[in-house]
């Protein structure tokens, strides 16, 4: 392999990119994205604990004159 091409490839390879110091981590994107996920496991959580209240007792929610 040429020496060339392989310091082209150690010049560009992404592990070697520096970042600066006061990089937090986490672009704008990646936060909006993270704050989505933790929205829609809250709200599957939710949901879930909804759903297993309705199982374990169906008719607490039900007027007594429907039935």
């Amino acid at each position: 392999m040429n020496d060339a091409s392989t310091m082209d490839y150690e010049l560009l390879s992404p592990s070697l990119v520096e970042h600066p110091a006061g990089a937090a981590g986490m672009d704008a994107e990646q936060k909006t994205v993270f704050a989505f996920v933790i929205f829609l496991l809250v709200f599957l959580v939710m949901l879930m604990v909804r759903c297993f209240r309705i199982l374990l007792d169906p008719y607490s929610r039900m007027p007594a004159s429907s039935w």
